[in-house]
């Protein structure tokens, strides 16, 4: 039986970044969001929370079974970040947390060009 992860299409996010949430509320564990955006899609995009991350190959998947692909560095996009503003707002969320430094390092190797 294939997994319903892979029905869905990849998603390429570049400027991307990692937020988490307490979406359940303040005492509930903390969700975490991929905010970036679609270079193919020309949209930005704003993820339900992560059920898993790849480290090894910077692809992660959301709880509405989107699969996520981290594209370059880190970053933000204009786009992406009102999306993410009026995401905060609709689900009534005050406070965040971002993760972006250290979730998923760019390797120096790869970005020189060298076979790591």
């Amino acid at each position: 039986m294939r997994s319903s992860y892979a029905l869905e299409p990849m998603v390429e996010l570049t400027h991307w970044s990692v937020f988490e949430v307490p979406i359940h509320g303040p005492d509930a564990p903390w969700t975490r969001h991929f905010i970036g955006f679609a270079e193919e899609l020309g949209l930005a995009q704003v993820s339900s929370a992560i059920v898993m991350f790849d480290r090894d190959h910077g692809v992660g998947a959301s709880a509405s079974h989107r699969v996520f692909q981290l594209v370059g560095e880190s970053g933000s996009h204009p786009d992406s970040m009102r999306l993410w503003a009026s995401w905060k707002l609709m689900n009534g969320i005050q406070r965040e947390r971002d993760i972006t430094p250290g979730f998923y390092p760019a390797k120096k190797a790869l970005l020189e060009g060298e076979i790591a």
